[in-house]
C-alpha cells in the first residue's frame, strides 16, 4: 500500500463519503472531479458515463468544468476513436493508466490526436480511469496536464485507483444491471449540460427537433408564443446558433453518433 499523508486520506474519505450519499449521478460527477483536483492537480478533465455494446464500448454526457465546450464535443464526435489510449477501455484486466506506461514520446506528439486535439489545449500528459464492477462498465475519468506541469506520479495513479473502486461500488448500487443510454436512470442529457440548457428549454428543442411550429410548442407546454420565442433565442445563443435548420444538425448529431450509438471505442 503507498504510504499517504493524514490530510491526503481525509480528502479520499471525505470525496469517497460524498460519492456514497450524493444521489444525482451528474452532481456526483462534478463533485469527484472537483475533490480529485484537491488531490491530483491537473488541467483539463471530464467524466463520462458508458456501457458495453457487443464487443464495443459506448461513451456518452461528459461532464467538466475546466474544458472548452468546444473541445469537449470534438473529442467525442472527431478524436475518441484516434486517442492513443482508445483501447484501454475495451479490456478490463485493468482499471487505471497512465498514458506515459505504455506510449512513448514519439508515438505521442506525432498522432493526430495529439497534434489536432491535445497540442492545442497546452496538453501533453494523461491518466485516467475505467469506472467499471467486475464485467460492467459505467463510465470513465479522464486527466491531462500540460508539459510544464510534469507527468502523473505513482502516488497520484495509485490515489485514483483508491477513489476509483469505491466509485465502482457506488454506481453498481445505484445500477446494478449497467448503464444505457435511453433507460429510465437519474442522469441527463448530453446537450443539456454542454450547452447549459435549462429543463425548460430542453423541451423546446425536442419539440423544435420534432418540426413542430412556435404554436404548437406553446400549446404543448402550456406557455405563450412569446415566451417559446425567448427560449428559443436563448437556446440559440447558448449552442452559438443562428436558426432552426443549425440546430437540428447539432441534435441529430447527438441523437444519431453522439447519444444513442455515441462514438464507439473498438
Amino acid at each position: 500500500m503507498m504510504k499517504l499523508s493524514h490530510e491526503q486520506w481525509e480528502k479520499i474519505n471525505q470525496l469517497i463519503l460524498e460519492a456514497h450519499t450524493e444521489g444525482d449521478i451528474y452532481r456526483l460527477r462534478k463533485m469527484v472531479l472537483l475533490k480529485l483536483g484537491e488531490l491530483i492537480p491537473h488541467d483539463k478533465s471530464f467524466f463520462d458515463l458508458g456501457y458495453k455494446k457487443d464487443t464495443k464500448v459506448v461513451f456518452f454526457d461528459p461532464v467538466s468544468d475546466n474544458m472548452d465546450r468546444n473541445y469537449l464535443t470534438s473529442y467525442f464526435n472527431k478524436y475518441e476513436s484516434i486517442d492513443i489510449m482508445f483501447w484501454f477501455f475495451s479490456q478490463s484486466r485493468r482499471n487505471i493508466y497512465r498514458e506515459s506506461d505504455y506510449i512513448t514520446d514519439v508515438m505521442e506528439e506525432t498522432s493526430v490526436y495529439y497534434r489536432e486535439w491535445m497540442l492545442p489545449q497546452n496538453i501533453r500528459y494523461s491518466m485516467g480511469s475505467r469506472v467499471a464492477y467486475g464485467e460492467i462498465l459505467y463510465g470513465s475519468i479522464n486527466l491531462w496536464r500540460s508539459k510544464k506541469h510534469g507527468d502523473f506520479t505513482d502516488e497520484e495513479v495509485y490515489i485514483l485507483g483508491v477513489i476509483n473502486e469505491h466509485l465502482a461500488c457506488r454506481f453498481h448500487n445505484k445500477f446494478p444491471n449497467g448503464i444505457k443510454r435511453n433507460n429510465e436512470n437519474d442522469y441527463t442529457d448530453t446537450l443539456v449540460h454542454l450547452y447549459g440548457l435549462t429543463p425548460r428549454e430542453s423541451e423546446v428543442v425536442e419539440l423544435i427537433y420534432e418540426g413542430l411550429p412556435i404554436r404548437t410548442i406553446g400549446e404543448k407546454l402550456f406557455i405563450s408564443e412569446n415566451t417559446v420565442k425567448k427560449h428559443t433565442h436563448n437556446i440559440f445563443r447558448k449552442m452559438n446558433i443562428s436558426n432552426r435548420s443549425q440546430l437540428m444538425k447539432i441534435v441529430h448529431g447527438y441523437m444519431t453518433t453522439s447519444v444513442d450509438d455515441l462514438v464507439e471505442k473498438r
